[in-house]
Formats: structure tokens, sequence, C-alpha cells
């Protein structure tokens, strides 16, 4: 727990530990340490001559990170035949006794310390994630479905990224609690702006290159999560909503016949209710589990505990809480050991990689213009077009129709051209939206410098975030210095820390229901706040953009 970090500062942090190729690159070798008790029984039973397999399994199988170990050298063997490991038991008998016994010598035992958050945190998200495992498996069983063994292997390694970050990065992991605890940010989007990227993301990167089964990377890969929206189907489907159509049903009925889809149910329950059985997510939650077994809601929820403490009873941590614990605990919005003390903050630091991000390239200052009478000092941007002919002839082209108006990139720049030479924007970015790949990215910029990071950014529209809503359904944000703040929040760091100081604009455009594009405006660095004329008319000209779209 206490290996020193291997990180070194270089110039321009070409070290940096930050995006998800640096963070595998980092993790990927380190060494998971096993609990002194089951590394001590697994050298006790490879010393005798009678151990059996299904000796030697029950013992792995009790363990998550040992389970982990084993898997890792068995799928190194499996590698060179073009296969993978499906179960424990296959685990351990493709590598033997032999092979074991060297793999127990190379392991090492956790130092338990009672006061370590670090240590406990990681403890307690191995006992999660095993929570995970238990249900997946159990659910399989229960619905007659294969592959139960390879379901709970994939359960119990979807969060092995968790596991890494805590035990080799707690200082990250420290920032990454208190923007979720203390700032309201939310989880993903938190992770993304410390780490760079997800966590999923860094799960499925160290699985890739630990060989892991299909199933798992499958499990890990965020573009096989539902959207927000069709969690929300599920939990109407789950209600026997009559409002969810026929194509809807079929959809969500492909849903829960993926593989991978219990394996993803079974980890946001154990994550849910490690903050508490009694949230509003793991009612919803329970009923999505419960019209997935076919079960009542009372059922499931005493399935879901009986199978909870069964896994708190097969793998727990001498002074971590485990998780059925949260089962007698009072509801209570006081996170309890969710970030590092002071005095322990001063001791890691020196031992593990700083949290930094690659630098931004600094803002141009302009030079400071001569200061205007008093009398024509302005407030706010003159209420007038700059060209109100080529606004209302762009507004009229959009509305009647224009027979030049022949493909979806027409209209595009003709929006452009009318908030540009008629509203008279300042500092234009057009961020094109792709659905297939759920990428935002910056496509072309007017009065934005080339080195701006608006003028080449880029974000995973997974990531809840102000872009992501905007993709939901067409709406304006004008965002001004009285609701910076509270926008701020849902924004990546990277991009929050390069809006103006006064306000700016972004409204989505969509066609045939689908989000195509983003703008984003503003009246420059240090231009000065818009009025509602021109909010209004940036909205009625995004929107009438759609409207032309709508009818291609």
């Amino acid at each position: 727990m206490e290996e020193q970090a291997q990180i070194q500062e270089t110039e321009e942090g070409s070290n940096i530990l930050y995006g998800v190729d640096a963070w595998v690159d980092y993790l990927k070798d380190k060494p998971f340490p096993v609990r002194a008790s089951s590394l001590k029984r697994l050298k006790i039973l490879l010393s005798k001559d009678s151990t059996m397999i299904s000796h030697l399994t029950a013992l792995v199988r009790s363990d998550p990170v040992l389970c982990l170990h084993v898997v890792r050298a068995a799928e190194k063997k499996h590698a060179a035949k073009g296969s993978h490991v499906t179960s424990i038991e296959h685990a351990v008998s493709s590598l033997g006794m032999d092979p074991l016994t060297q793999l127990a010598k190379t392991l090492q035992p956790v130092k338990l310390n009672p006061s370590s958050v670090q240590q406990k945190q990681y403890l307690r998200t191995v006992a999660n994630s095993h929570h995970a495992a238990v249900q997946a498996r159990t659910w399989q069983q229960m619905k007659q479905l294969p592959f139960t063994e390879e379901v709970y292997l994939a359960s119990l390694f979807y969060s092995i990224g968790l596991w890494a970050l805590w035990l080799n990065a707690p200082l990250h992991m420290h920032k990454v609690r208190v923007k979720i605890w203390e700032e309201n940010i939310d989880p993903t989007l938190a992770e993304h702006d410390i780490l760079g990227c997800t966590m999923q993301q860094i799960s499925m990167g160290l699985s890739e290159h630990w060989g892991f089964s299909e199933l798992t990377l499958q499990a890990q890969d965020p573009d096989t999560s539902p959207s927000k929206g069709l969690l929300n189907k599920l939990h109407q489907r789950a209600l026997s909503d009559p409002r969810l159509s026929e194509e809807e049903l079929r959809e969500l009925n492909h849903l829960t016949q993926e593989r991978h889809f219990p394996i993803k149910l079974a980890n946001w329950l154990s994550l849910i209710v490690s903050r508490g059985w009694r949230t509003t997510r793991n009612i919803k939650t329970t009923d999505i589990i419960s019209d997935y077994l076919g079960l009542d809601t009372d059922k499931t929820l005493a399935l879901l505990h009986t199978l909870c403490a069964e896994a708190s009873r097969e793998y727990h941590a001498p002074g971590t809480l485990a998780p059925a614990a949260e089962m007698l605990m009072i509801s209570s919005s006081y996170p309890n050991n969710y970030k590092l003390g002071k005095r322990e903050l001063e001791l890691l630091t020196p031992k593990y990689p700083i949290p930094e991000k690659p630098k931004p390239k600094p803002k141009k200052k302009k030079t400071p213009t001569l200061a205007k009478p008093k009398e024509q000092v302005l407030t706010h941007i003159p209420e007038t077009l700059l060209d109100e002919v080529i606004y209302k002839q762009i507004v009229e082209r959009f509305v009647k129709d224009y027979h030049l108006y022949t493909k979806p990139a027409h209209i595009i720049q003709g929006l452009m051209q009318g908030l540009v030479q008629g509203l008279g924007l300042q500092r234009i970015a057009l961020n094109l939206v792709n659905t297939k790949s759920h990428k935002m990215k910056a496509a072309q910029v007017v009065g934005i410098e080339k080195d701006h990071p608006f003028a080449s950014y880029q974000i995973d529209l997974q990531i809840p975030s102000i872009f992501k809503k905007l993709c939901d359904k067409p709406a304006c944000t004008w965002i001004t210095n009285e609701n910076k703040q509270q926008y701020t929040k849902l924004m990546p760091d990277a991009y929050s820390s390069q809006l103006p100081e006064n306000d700016c604009l972004m409204m989505s455009i969509f066609r045939d229901k689908v989000p195509v594009a983003i703008i984003y405006a503003d009246a420059g660095e240090t231009g000065l706040p818009f009025t509602a004329f021109h909010h209004q008319r940036f909205r009625y000209l995004c929107s009438a953009a759609t409207l032309a779209l709508k009818r291609m």
C-alpha cells in the first residue's frame, strides 16, 4: 500500500497522469496486495500433497484480489492459444501446482492500517466488486442462463480501475471525492476533470492489456452503457407504464437480453447501495432488477439483502465497513471517510503522483485601449444588429425554404453567417455532434485563435455535462456572471476555465430529433455582457436553422 510512485516530472508535463493511455501505462504493472490470511492459506495448500484443484478453487474464489492474480496469470497462458479463462476453476486448473507456487512467491500481503482511509477505500471497493459478482452470478442461475462463471468474473473485474486508483493514486481519488461530495459535481464528470478520462475507461484499458475475456470488455465499454433516457424507459417498463410503444419495448427487450446487461446492473447496484439502501436511485434500480428477474418488489429486495449479506461473509477485511453493514445504517447525507485526512495527505503526498493537468496555453493579453469619456462608457452590448438585412435574409431563407440550401452543411454555414455578419457576435464556435461515436468536436471557429482550446475542443458525450444535456433536446443556455458558478459545475474544468469574463451563449441544433451541432458564442474575452435582445435573436436564428434541417 505504501509503494512509492515512479512518475517523474519532465518538461512540458510529458509524464503527467492525465488521459486513459497514461493511466493504463502507469497502472498495468502495479502490484495488488493480497490479504495476509489468504496468502498464508494458499501457501499451506500448495505445500500439501493432498491438496486438490477444488480446494484451491474455493480459496481463490473467497478472495477477489487473489482471484485477479490467478486469472491474469492464466490469461497469459491462454493468450498463446487464442482462448480465454471462463471460470475460476478453469484458471486454477490451467496453471497447475508449480506455476501457482511460483505466483504465490511473488504476491505481497496487505499490511492493515486501521487509520488509513486509502486502505479502507481500496478494501471496500474490492468488497463492492465481490458483492456485484455474487449478485450477477445468482441472477444468471435463477434465469438458467449460460456462462454463469464468466459473468461472475466479468462482474468482479468491472471496476478494476477503481481498485488500482485507490491503491496507486490516492491523491487523485481524494480530489475526485472532494469534487463529488463538496462541490456536487457528477461523479463521471469529476473523474474526467481530475483523471482526464473515466474510471470505466481505465478499467477497460487494463482489461485489454491483461487479456481479459471479450465479455469483460463488452461490459466495461462505455458505448454499451444505456443512456439516461433508456434507463428511465427501463424503469417505466418495470412499472408497466402504458406510454411505452411497441418499438421502445422491443429495444428494451433487446437490451436486457445482452450478455453484459446483468454485469452492468449488478455493479450499478453495488455502487449505489454502498452510499445507502434507502436512496431514490436504489429504489429505481430495485424496480428494474425486479422486472429483469420476474419477481415482485418485496421478494427482489429480500433476495438482494440476502445476497449482500452472503457476499459480505465471504469476503471481509477487518476494520472495513462491509457492504451488508449499510443495511443497518440510518440514512444520512454525511459520507464517512470519503476523502483523506490532513495527516494522511501529508504522509502520502511524497509517495504518490500529484494530481496535475496538461497546462493550457495562456490566454493572450490584449493591449489596453485608451479609456473612453465617461458619457460613452457602456454596461452592455448595444441592442442593435450588425446588419439587419443579412439577419432577416438568413431567417427568411430558413423559415420559407431556400432552393440553394440542398445539404445540411449549407444551412449550418448560413447559420454561422447570420450569427457573425447579421447579429454581429464576436466569437463563434461550431461544434459538430457525432451520435454514433458519442463525441462532440469543434469543426469551425470565427474570431477565435487557432491555438485557443475552443478551436480544437472535443468531449465524450456519455460524460454527464451541459453538452450532454443540450443533446437531449433543442435548448439554449445563456451563461452570465450571476449563474456562471451553477453552469461551470456541469462543464469539464478544461472548458469552464476558458470562458470569457462576462456572458456566453450555447444552443443545440437538431435534425429529425437527432443533435447535429452545438453553437457557442460570446463577445470576446473581455466583451460586455449580452442583453435579452441578443439572447432572443441568437435563439431564434438557431431555432430557424433546426426548422430548416427538419424540412430537408
